[in-house]
């Protein structure tokens, strides 16, 4: 086939992945998978070979990601169950002030978002920011907005959420190297949607919802839910939204009468992340045959790191304060249920880049990318951003834009940090343009009883101004990665 030919089936297929999730309300799981078939028959891989490669790409793409996003659900399901989050919104609270409570609810849904999917932590979240909302009173996106904008920074940029964690698996980055970078326009677009969060809500207002109308499902989740969202910004996509609450509520934490103490939780969430860095640290700057850089290559591979911290939380969080052994398999297995339709996602995706590459679909795509003579992080950034437009969730925008971008960035022979930053820029693209296709832009809203046009008005236009703030800070890194590199 001509490269024409090829570029305009790859333009189709991923038109097919939209038009199945947003026309036909397929899970993103089957749309990936069948456009996957079609694209293998249609670029004539032979018919016994079909399968082999859907397995080889779903089997490469989840040889590690399965491990990672698994450990990471039960790391923060421990968290959450132990009444982590609650501690550490009150100290935070404690520590900056009634005057500052947006940032101290900011700053703690930040920890909290590291290990735990966005839409879940949400949930968790959502009855201390009501709390905190009555007792101070005033608009309600005051105290709302800091909370959603963290957790969804967390989500698209870091490590071990499923969509930047399949995105590195897919483009060949270091998920090392991705935390360590990720953290800077991670904490940067946090702060930028601190302060401009500020300045929304000066302009935009919404009322503290009454008592009555709080309640964990209650009528806002119940009534208050548009079923026509195309998934969570988590992936797990292809559902109504009501459907997503349902699940999500089902996770929230009872009150715990023991609860751990701040630097308790803290620990539990930094343990994994500082070996995960010391590994790619050591990897950086010490030779190979180095007895530490062969340790951190062990403890600090993401897997093994995970495990670390699962371990030591179910003793420190678990065991140490009164659960038994029946009550942590419990709390670990009600882990596992949510993450499910994450990983069949993450595989199916691998599945297309995979059948991308093997039928020269992919290869064409980047030689035009190529030929365009924009920087690959702004193709990367507008393909994230349009897809994740497009369909609602920041995972399947990731999943779909990385087997595109992928070889390119194999074309342009990019060292192991700029591909890092690369698989970086498109997380942060999949974070803007999130609107009513989105069902966490329901959640949020409706379990905060924003209205619909308020909800557009403060949470799109922040979600938006926010990946654009991070595109702005990858733009300025990659100069100095590529002078490291």
């Amino acid at each position: 086939m001509t490269t024409t030919t090829l570029v305009l089936l790859g333009l189709a297929s991923v038109a097919a992945i939209l038009a199945l999730i947003i026309k036909a309300k397929a899970h993103p799981f089957l749309a990936l998978l069948i456009v996957s078939v079609a694209l293998a028959l249609v670029a004539g891989i032979p018919l016994a070979e079909v399968v082999p490669t859907l397995t080889d790409g779903m089997g490469g793409t989840l040889g590690s990601v399965a491990l990672i996003v698994t450990l990471g659900a039960m790391l923060g399901r421990i968290v959450e169950v132990s009444g982590g989050a609650d501690v550490l919104a009150k100290k935070m609270l404690a520590v900056f002030g009634p005057e500052r409570a947006p940032w101290a609810l900011g700053a703690a849904s930040f920890l909290f978002g590291i290990p735990v999917f966005v839409d879940v932590a949400l949930i968790v979240l959502i009855p201390i920011v009501l709390s905190v909302g009555r007792r101070l009173g005033g608009n309600m996106l005051t105290y709302a907005l800091p909370t959603v904008m963290a957790l969804l920074t967390v989500h698209v940029i870091l490590p071990p959420h499923p969509g930047i964690v399949g995105g590195a698996e897919i483009m060949g980055a270091d998920v090392g190297m991705v935390l360590l970078l990720g953290l800077v326009p991670a904490l940067i677009m946090w702060f930028f949607s601190q302060v401009a969060s500020g300045f929304v809500q000066k302009r935009v207002s919404s009322p503290v919802p009454a008592l009555q109308a709080a309640a964990v499902g209650g009528s806002p989740a119940s009534s208050g839910t548009a079923g026509g969202g195309a998934g969570t910004a988590s992936g797990s996509a292809g559902g109504p939204a009501a459907d997503e609450e349902a699940d999500a509520a089902t996770h929230s934490s009872p009150v715990v009468a023991n609860p751990p103490g701040v630097g308790l939780v803290l620990a539990m969430i930094v343990t994994p992340l500082v070996l995960i860095m010391a590994q790619t640290v050591t990897a950086l700057v010490l030779p190979e045959g180095n007895g530490l850089r062969s340790f951190f290559a062990l403890v600090g591979a993401s897997p093994m790191a995970l495990l670390i911290g699962v371990l030591l939380a179910i003793v420190l969080l678990g065991y140490r304060r009164g659960w038994g052994l029946g009550q942590a398999e419990d709390i670990i297995n009600s882990s596992l249920p949510p993450i499910a339709a994450v990983i069949l996602i993450t595989g199916a995706g691998g599945t297309f880049g995979h059948v991308l590459s093997e039928t020269g679909v992919a290869g064409a795509v980047a030689e035009v990318l190529a030929g365009s003579g924009l920087p690959i992080v702004v193709l990367a950034y507008l393909m994230a951003a349009l897809i994740r437009a497009a369909q609602g969730s920041a995972t399947v925008a990731v999943l779909t834009a990385s087997p595109l971008i992928a070889p390119l960035a194999a074309q342009l022979e990019l060292a192991p940090l700029q591909i890092a930053l690369v698989t970086i820029t498109i997380g942060v693209g999949s974070m803007a343009l999130s609107h009513v296709n989105d069902s966490l832009f329901w959640v949020w809203s409706r379990y905060f009883q924003v209205s619909t046009a308020t909800a557009l008005k403060s949470y799109t236009v922040l979600t938006t101004s926010t990946s654009l703030v991070g595109f702005g800070v990858v733009c300025a890194l990659w100069p100095l990665v590529a002078a490291v590199a």
